[in-house]
């Protein structure tokens, strides 16, 4: 069952954390986490989303789903994003 189905099936007194899985608990909170570092880091450096999309030739709205949660993001998206703010990326793996 997709995460949107999921959504759509909780009961409206159920907590929706409680209709998914530890993965996607996990996924969701390290997108959140993602999101309000590009928004916070955008705004330290008074950068617009329309700024920080045209540095990164990508479209306003699309530096919008990034700061709403909206995106799954992949590494080299990551990258480019870290880039564009001059932010290190951490190692996530610990020899």
């Amino acid at each position: 069952m997709r995460i949107n189905d999921k959504i759509a099936s909780a009961e409206n007194n159920t907590w929706l954390i409680d209709a998914l899985s530890e993965d996607e608990r996990k996924a969701a909170e390290f997108i959140a986490l993602i999101a309000r570092s590009i928004q916070e880091q955008r705004r330290i450096q008074g950068l617009t989303q329309k700024q920080l999309a045209e540095k990164l030739g990508v479209s306003q709205a699309m530096v919008s789903q990034w700061e709403k949660g909206e995106e799954n993001f992949t590494a080299a998206t990551l990258v480019k994003i870290s880039s564009a703010l001059g932010l290190r990326l951490s190692n996530p793996i610990s020899v």
